[in-house]
């Protein structure tokens, strides 16, 4: 599965085992495992210059595939493997992938 796509999947710690988006954001070596971050409606969970928000004034909203507006969370991390991916919605550009990865390295070399 490629980076930037964003896929249906159920997170394994989610109690209900429903399929919710995520966007792939990093494919690892050897075994394939992806590291997704979720996509919630919850828009009041946004964290500016950490989150990014997908709405319809966001240039990558049509090409996402998703029917309302959406934030893709870093606080909603998970590993899954490419087996546990059950369908493709869509995609986001390059440049919105990279300001994903950027942020959460960012954080993650904060001290």
């Amino acid at each position: 599965m490629e980076e930037g796509f964003i896929i249906l999947t159920i997170f394994p710690q989610d109690k209900e085992k429903k399929l919710r988006p995520a966007l792939v954001l990093r494919q690892f070596p050897k075994y394939g495992d992806v590291l997704v971050c979720g996509i919630t409606s919850q828009l009041h969970q946004f964290i500016p210059d950490f989150d990014i928000l997908l709405d319809t004034a966001h240039t990558d909203y049509k090409l996402s595939g998703l029917k309302a507006p959406g934030i893709c969370r870093l606080n909603m991390l998970t590993m899954i493997s490419t087996q546990q991916i059950n369908g493709k919605l869509g995609y986001v550009a390059p440049k919105t992938l990279n300001t994903l990865l950027k942020n959460l390295a960012d954080y993650l070399l904060k001290k």
